[in-house]
């Protein structure tokens, strides 16, 4: 009898060195599959087939997220996209081989969906629910489980609501079904909502002008349904004290710069959620540690500025097994009581503010520096070009992928180059996506009578609607004005004499010489 006490009080003692202060997370691991076929796999991941999905595969993508979750060392760790339990234990075991053990598990597995939600915990599980949000094949289960935290009561909620391959009414399903369970709950229990939603913390805001996503009329699952807004804003720890029906997004407690967890066609999204209830700002049980909230972002989680997701050859072709996932984990820090850990707010870094203007004057730049409100006028294969009113124009080269034209945006700049007389923006620290530019026509440049195109002070301009006579390389113009025309457009071949319109295309400088490139067909008229 006294040895099994002995053993049992050693079995207790992680549980207990962990429960005054422990770290929750969030990661979706992208497509944990295992090596048994089910026939509900993405094709890619049918064991044994074109794409090489096979148990040596297999082995390097638990040992590529284990490495990562070791390295986050979470004591509970939410999880999406794990295909099955046997995926989930499979990871559970590369983990304890690492030395990372989790005693206790969860899966949302009784519906047959594709990909499921788990969590990993060192701390004892209750009991569990699956929150059904519909009969559909194509609706996951949300997972519930119930934790015993040092004697007290924790409620997690595991989400992985639907893609952006749909609209809005879809999460809303989500939501609704979670917020169903959320009122059914005893008064003021403490809960936390995690996972992966396939929705901004702000996305009442970001889809506003996507009608494939906005098909609800700007009513969003996560803002409006959960209820982390009101009045038009976000919610704040005091307004989750004084109303138990909101909810607290910690998003916000992050600079504007930082709030992302997952990169899409370059833009930044913060799709991965940790939201609060009053529960845990009552002073009474399980609290959260305020400002402790971040997104885990080692260097080896990025390659070339983007996320380093688990890699097919060519993106298309066989797995690699290299890369961990397209997200990165999120994280926060809870107490069972009071304790002496206090976590300072990350203070938003601020750069000094410059026109484009000041850019021409500077050689090279000792610092970042910030940019406001400018315009994304044009875009090409290599780069884009941005513009102010009454102001010179300037060109971004590559960074394509993170800018859409027609939109403004605030941009943080690292670096600047003169290359062959055409000063470039070649290094971005970040960008940020503001409202759609209402006359975009007039950011261009629009030739008048009498203006010299030959003028250094038009390079990195939008030329608009330039009609003269194409001979040899040059269009002439207002009689005996020329510049010339350089096409990278396939075939391109114009006649002596003929007269053209150069229709919306880049001056550059060439050879100290300013030119008009041509990408793309639609530029000119012959």
């Amino acid at each position: 009898m006294k040895n099994l006490l002995i053993k049992l009080f050693f079995l207790l003692i992680p549980v207990l060195v962990n429960a005054l202060t422990f770290k929750v997370a969030t990661y979706n691991v992208e497509n944990l599959f295992d090596t048994q076929f089910s026939g509900n796999e993405y094709v890619e991941y049918i064991p044994n087939g074109r794409y090489g999905w096979n148990k040596y595969i297999y082995t390097k993508k638990i040992d590529n997220i284990s490495k990562v979750i070791c390295d986050l060392k979470a004591e509970i760790i939410a999880l999406e996209e794990i295909e099955s339990k046997q995926a989930l234990l499979d990871l559970r075991d590369a983990l304890k081989r690492k030395g990372l053990f989790y005693r206790y598990f969860a899966i949302a597995d009784r519906k047959n969906s594709t990909v499921k939600v788990a969590l990993l915990s060192k701390f004892r599980i209750k009991k569990t629910k699956e929150i059904k949000v519909s009969y559909g094949r194509k609706y996951r289960n949300i997972l519930e489980v119930w934790l015993d935290i040092d004697h007290k009561p924790l409620v997690v909620f595991v989400n992985h609501w639907k893609s952006k391959s749909a609209g809005e009414s879809e999460r809303i399903k989500y939501a609704k079904a979670l917020k169903r369970r959320i009122l059914s709950l005893p008064k003021n229990i403490p809960f936390i909502i995690l996972g992966d939603f396939n929705s901004n913390y702000n996305e009442n805001v970001t889809f506003l002008k996507n009608k494939k996503l906005n098909n609800t009329n700007g009513k969003t699952g996560i803002n409006d349904i959960l209820k982390t807004t009101v009045k038009g804003r976000m919610v704040t720890i005091n307004d989750v004290k004084k109303d138990c029906l909101l909810l607290y997004n910690l998003w916000l407690e992050l600079p504007l710069s930082e709030r992302y967890s997952y990169i899409y066609h370059g833009e930044k999204d913060s799709i991965d959620n940790i939201i609060l209830s009053c529960g845990l700002f009552d002073a009474k049980g399980i609290e959260y540690i305020k400002n402790s909230f971040n997104v885990f972002k080692p260097n080896y989680l990025f390659k070339n500025a983007q996320i380093f997701r688990w890699q097919r050859a060519g993106g298309y072709g066989k797995f690699s097994g290299k890369g961990y996932s397209d997200h990165l984990p999120v994280f926060a820090y809870f107490s069972t009581k009071n304790t002496h850990i206090k976590f300072k707010k990350i203070k938003e870094i601020t750069y000094p503010k410059i026109s484009i203007d000041n850019l021409y004057s500077q050689s090279t730049l000792n610092k970042p520096v910030t940019i406001s409100k400018i315009a994304v006028i044009y875009k090409d294969r290599s780069g884009v070009v941005i513009k102010k009113l009454q102001q010179r124009a300037i060109y971004i080269y590559k960074h394509n992928k993170i800018f859409k034209k027609g939109y403004f945006y605030n941009i943080i700049v690292n670096k600047i180059e003169n290359y062959k007389g055409n000063l470039e923006i070649i290094s971005i620290k970040d960008a940020t996506r503001l409202e759609k530019i209402k006359d975009i026509k007039s950011y261009y440049l629009h030739y008048k009578k009498g203006m010299d195109l030959s003028n250094k002070k038009y390079i990195n301009e939008v030329l608009y609607k330039l009609t003269g006579i194409y001979k040899k390389g040059y269009l002439y113009y207002n009689g005996n004005k020329k510049i010339r025309v350089y096409s990278k457009i396939k075939n391109f071949y114009i006649q002596n004499y003929k007269k053209i319109t150069i229709r919306y295309a880049r001056i550059v400088s060439y050879k100290n010489e300013p030119e008009v490139v041509l990408y793309y067909s639609y530029m000119i008229k012959r």
